[in-house]
Parts: structure tokens; sequence; C-alpha cells
């Protein structure tokens, strides 16, 4: 066993006082960086000043992982097999628009129901309140990231700091909103047409069986090697509802080789998520009904 994962074994069976303890000191320890580390970000909007609802609710919650100015360098980042997302400078990887870009509404469930399989506990103690402000806040910290890159790459060019604003303001705003089209009257599961659809479509990653071995070794936009999901033994990291697999396979995964499917026809999408789930071992029923049902399963 890894010393990483030695260490993630021992926090996840912790005693409570052991657990305190831990959650204390990084907080202290959190507290001590916040100040230099915003100090360079510069001129902060209201939405991420320090002591907003905001500021205080992302600390308390988030900041021991995704660290105190939201860069992915949180004082427990190091000891996680997944590395905390940088809201600066890097997508939201579970969406689902056609444009890659989160909705308010993705980032809420993130938060809500962290990812299985991922290290992120949900919040489920946080109110609708909570969520919404901040929700608002880590969206705010991704277009700041925005503003710093286009400062950086397009100083030389003169564009007027209205400019930046109203380009990284677009860049966190969607244009095509989420629509999970319903399947049609006459659709039936057919594994046939799923499973062709899955072996030129998944396959080179997934592996024909889905269990991660596939012949493509990806790696994501920062360069990193990605751990393709084995379907049939791992749990789905952004949800594995009916409703959830279609965007997941409609949208891709921002930030990763994962492609989306814009223009795949609504039912041959339901195809493979009916065919997924068959390979998960969870088949559903064909139903429309049954496919649009929620799961509770994260």
């Amino acid at each position: 066993m890894t010393a990483r994962k030695s260490f993630n074994a021992r926090l996840r069976t912790a005693t409570p006082p052991i657990v305190g303890g831990l959650v204390a000191s990084t907080l202290l320890i959190t507290a001590c960086r916040t100040q230099s580390e915003y100090a360079s970000i510069g001129t902060l909007t209201p939405t991420v000043a320090v002591g907003s609802r905001g500021y205080e609710l992302y600390q308390n919650n988030c900041a021991a992982c995704h660290g105190p100015a939201g860069r992915g360098d949180g004082m427990f980042a190091f000891v996680l097999n997944t590395r905390p997302r940088d809201f600066w400078n890097e997508p939201f990887r579970y969406v689902s628009t056609l444009d890659g870009i989160a909705t308010k509404e993705d980032v809420i469930q993130s938060i809500q129901h962290g990812r299985i399989n991922g290290e992120m506990p949900g919040g489920q103690w946080l109110t609708g309140d909570d969520l919404s402000v901040l929700a608002d806040f880590v969206i705010e910290l991704n277009r700041l990231g925005w503003e710093e890159r286009l400062r950086e790459e397009f100083a030389a060019e003169g564009l007027s700091e209205e400019e930046i604003q109203e380009i990284s303001l677009e860049r966190v705003t969607t244009e095509q909103p989420a629509q999970t089209p319903v399947p049609s009257p006459s659709f039936a599961a057919d594994l046939a047409r799923g499973r062709d659809l899955y072996a030129q479509s998944c396959a080179s990653c997934h592996g024909l069986s889905g269990r991660g071995d596939g012949l493509d070794v990806p790696r994501d936009e920062q360069g990193r090697a990605i751990a393709v999901r084995d379907l049939a033994n791992e749990p789905i990291r952004g949800g594995d509802s009916p409703e959830e697999l279609f965007n997941r396979i409609r949208s891709g995964i921002p930030g990763t080789p994962m492609p989306g499917q814009p223009l795949m026809a609504p039912d041959d999408v339901w195809q493979l998520v009916h065919y997924t789930r068959y390979i998960m071992g969870r088949p559903i029923s064909s139903s429309p009904d049954a496919l649009l049902t929620p799961s509770t399963d994260r």
C-alpha cells in the first residue's frame, strides 16, 4: 500500500477526535495562507471578497482540498488520489450543456452530491441558499481565472478592462442551456444497436467489455494521465441515473479527452445509456418513464 493510500485509509477510519484535529489544524493553516493567497489575486469582486458569505462558506467547506483561493492546492490535496479542481485554470467536469460550460445547477449538483469515487464528499448539510451562494463563488473564481489568462495572453493587443471582463463572463455563461430530450414514443432498448454504438464511440478508451482497458491512454488538458473508468466495476463520478449518463455521453467531460456526441440522434444516445447500464450490471426498463427516473446512487 502506498503512503498516499495508507493516509487515505487512516483518514477514512479515523475516530471523530482525530478527524476533528486534522480538520482544525488544516483550517488554522489555511487561514494563515489565505491573506497572502488573496493578496496575489488583485481586486476581488463582491462575490468572492474576503468576509463575504460565499467566502466564509467556501473556506469552511472547500478550502481544505481546493485551496484558500481555489487553485486546487489545499492542505489535503497532496493525499488525495484525485486532484482537486483548480477553479482558476480548469473547466468544470460535469456539465449538462452542449457548449461545455457548466450551468449554476450543474455546479450546485456537484457541491450537494459530491463525486463518488472522486473523494469529494457531498454537502447534504448545506441549505439551498448555501448551495446557491457557493456555486456563485466558484463560478466567479473560474471567471477570474479567465480574466487572468486574458490579461497575460493579450497584454500586447491592448484589450480594455471592459473587454476582458465581457469575454471572461462569456466564458462562464452557457448559450446552450441544459435540455435532456425525452426518448421518442417509439423508443425500445436494443442491445445490439447499443453495442454497435458503444464499439464506435466508447470502446477505444473504455474497452469492448467496458473495463477501462481500451488501447487509448488519454490525458487531460494539463497533460496528466487519466485512469479510464471501468464501467463494469467502478462507480460513475458524475452520477449514474439515466439522465446523468445521457448528459455525460452527449456533453462529454470538459478538460478531458472524453468527447461529447452533440450530433448523435437522441434515441441513439438513449441506446448508449441503456447499454452502459447493461455493462454496469444494472439494466433498466426501456420505457421512456423508466429512463427519466432519477437515481439516488452516487
